[in-house]
């Protein structure tokens, strides 16, 4: 039995994999505390997996850390999944493959596995990723920008502007506190970048793509959205299984 794991900046995504089968996945927000505490709080006293296949964006630090707390819970080396010039039918853009995001690397098999015709997927994590795909999957590259976590502390951090507490949280075109303002401009500025940005690509590739989300801001910004997206909540874990899957069958 394996697990599926995306080790993101904020968060922490895993799934089980069994049988040819993604289980239900399970979300943990890191906290401020040590790597080692957050790894304990979601997985101390859980039954081994038989492996751990990892996408991890956090770093050398966190792989490392998550290494040794494997290793000492369950015996276990985790093994970390890499972008490559190409794998499960998917032919990498980029100049350097092994620079690409591995959590992107696993959203473009995914994509490629589950849709017909080109993709568009976009990522709305800490940041937001944008990577298109061709339908024999060439990748044809991308973007990224801010996600709207970063683009509030932005504001918050390098201008003057004072949020209180007990101010609102709602999203509203005509905000009447700093709060809502600032999640407001936040969230309109990633919605009409996002729309621009697949009309593009639509425009780009003489046609319509399929223009998938996913992450854990997509929920937030699919209201204000002109463009026909689909959200696939899980696309990162789906890659990882479908590269598990063509690991076993070359094996054989």
């Amino acid at each position: 039995m394996t697990w599926v794991v995306d080790i993101g900046n904020s968060s922490i995504k895993w799934a089980r994999y069994e049988d040819g089968a993604i289980g239900e996945s399970q979300s943990y927000l890191r906290s401020e505390t040590t790597i080692e505490a957050d790894l304990e709080a979601i997985w101390a006293g859980l039954e081994s997996p038989g492996e751990l296949l990892c996408t991890c964006v956090a770093g050398d630090k966190f792989e490392l850390a998550l290494s040794q707390w494997s290793q000492q819970a369950w015996g276990l080396a985790p093994h970390f999944m890499r972008a490559s010039e190409q794998a499960c039918g998917v032919r990498n853009a980029y100049t350097q493959p092994d620079r690409l995001g591995a959590d992107r690397w696993a959203a473009l098999i995914a994509a490629h596995r589950q849709m017909s015709g080109p993709s568009c997927i976009i990522d709305c994590g800490t940041a937001i990723t944008i990577d298109v795909l061709q339908a024999d999957g060439q990748h044809l590259g991308g973007l990224i920008m801010p996600g709207l976590k970063l683009m509030r502390e932005s504001l918050s951090n390098r201008t003057h502007l004072q949020v209180e507490e007990s101010e609102g949280d709602n999203t509203t075109l005509f905000a009447r506190n700093t709060a809502d303002a600032i999640n407001g401009g936040a969230l309109y500025a990633a919605v009409a970048t996002l729309d621009r940005i697949y009309s593009d690509v639509d425009a780009a590739l003489g046609e319509k793509v399929n223009k998938l989300i996913t992450g854990g801001d997509a929920e937030d910004l699919m209201p204000l959205m002109k463009a026909d997206v689909i959200r696939v909540p899980d696309l990162v874990l789906q890659g990882l299984a479908i590269y598990r899957q063509s690991m076993l069958e070359e094996e054989k």
